[in-house]
């Protein structure tokens, strides 16, 4: 049981950790080269129709850039409800006029993972120019994480609290039970006892009745 617990507890930990290491932001600073736009076509089921179902266009903006080693680093541009983002083709003009320029090195500031076999990418939030050098402090980072680790840590003291307080409950109930059960167990002693006494009060009146008995005759 303590090992199907831990796995539990493990698998969670593992998930919630993938899950923040794809929302929480993260900063790449790169040379912009170019933008690009992308038609997309999904196919969408009609339920009312009898056709298997439509096909609709969407246009994807794409911001292009490589590393200061040269390695491609390309993101995505979308709309973002997480990060408040709804000006994805603000950043795609701005994104394309700075990779016009000399002074294109760039901090693009992004969530998500560049998957290359489900063609996924990370998608781009903001885009500011920087200077040579430049790095990043991840403060957002840092400060979500320390707030969810004393978060962990007060559930884990809550529960932990919680698993004490059951088991002192556990053990109160077990020691009254017991309690309970040897005042019975003296109870009945007792009244054996009586009984014993009385039994024997009993028997040896009788044995005096009898020799008084056995005299006058």
């Amino acid at each position: 049981m303590k090992r199907l617990g831990y796995a539990l507890v493990g698998a969670v930990l593992i998930a919630v950790g993938a899950a923040l290491y794809y929302a929480l932001p993260q900063v790449d600073v790169v040379r912009l080269i170019g933008t690009d736009v992308k038609r997309v076509d999904t196919q969408q089921n009609n339920v009312d129709s009898e056709s298997d179902g439509s096909v609709s266009t969407m246009d994807v903006y794409f911001i292009l850039a490589e590393n200061q080693q040269g390695d491609p680093r390309n993101y995505r541009n979308e709309d973002a409800l997480l990060y408040g983002k709804f000006d994805s083709s603000d950043l795609h003009t701005r994104a394309r006029s700075i990779s016009q320029n000399e002074d294109n090195l760039v901090a693009v500031r992004h969530y998500g993972w560049r998957i290359p076999i489900f063609s996924m990418f990370p998608n781009a939030v903001k885009v500011w120019q920087v200077e040579p050098g430049y790095r990043h402090f991840p403060l957002f980072n840092i400060v979500v994480l320390t707030l969810l680790a004393l978060g962990g840590v007060y559930v884990a003291w809550r529960v932990r609290s919680a698993v004490r307080q059951r088991h002192a409950r556990r053990e109160a109930a077990r020691a009254e039970r017991e309690a309970q059960a040897e005042q019975a167990r003296v109870a009945s002693r007792n009244n054996d006892d009586s009984q014993r006494a009385r039994d024997d009060f009993l028997s040896g009146s009788d044995s005096s009745g009898h020799q008084e008995d056995r005299g006058s005759s």
